[in-house]
């Protein structure tokens, strides 16, 4: 289809998949930082447990940049919308595997009252992501969180040294 693709190349099969951008948002006043509480069929399909926490995070479309992608995910999946002027910082970039072309983003937002302003969350239309919701944790459960995934658990372990705890 138009989302993967499998490509020989030096006598190997790889995927080609397209980038993502993927954050954890920092809300500073509340003391809060976001997950998303996320039915993945994929997990479901090898573990059966249908809901997993994970951090927000979304395909970079088509002509997009990892910023817009963020900027567009983040007001789809946790209803927050940044101020025009707000800039975002990305790690380096990392691929997912060795067998994959694709990269992740990362980055982590944080965020004061005069940096965004929340809407309701609109989705992106799909049955996972109607099925998910964000949910805002208090940051002393940081080292309760139960991850599923090696992306969330990496960018769990950065925000905690961002933390310094």
């Amino acid at each position: 289809d138009d989302f993967i693709d499998i490509v020989k190349f030096d006598d190997w099969s790889i995927i080609k998949q397209p980038d993502y951008a993927v954050c954890i948002i920092y809300l500073i006043e509340e003391d809060q930082f976001i997950l998303r509480h996320e039915y993945i069929p994929t997990f479901n399909f090898v573990d059966k447990q249908e809901y997993h926490l994970t951090v927000l995070s979304g395909t970079i479309e088509d002509g997009e940049t990892a910023d817009q992608t963020i900027i567009r995910e983040i007001e789809e999946e946790a209803g927050i919308v940044l101020s025009a002027d707000f800039k975002i910082e990305f790690m380096k970039p990392l691929f997912i595997s060795k067998g994959q072309t694709s990269k992740y983003y990362p980055c982590i937002i944080t965020l004061t009252e005069k940096d965004y302003h929340e809407v309701i969350a609109k989705t992106d239309g799909s049955k996972a992501e109607k099925l998910s919701k964000s949910i805002k944790l208090d940051k002393k459960y940081i080292n309760s969180v139960n991850t599923s995934d090696m992306i969330t658990e990496f960018m769990i372990e950065k925000f905690k040294r961002y933390l310094n705890i």
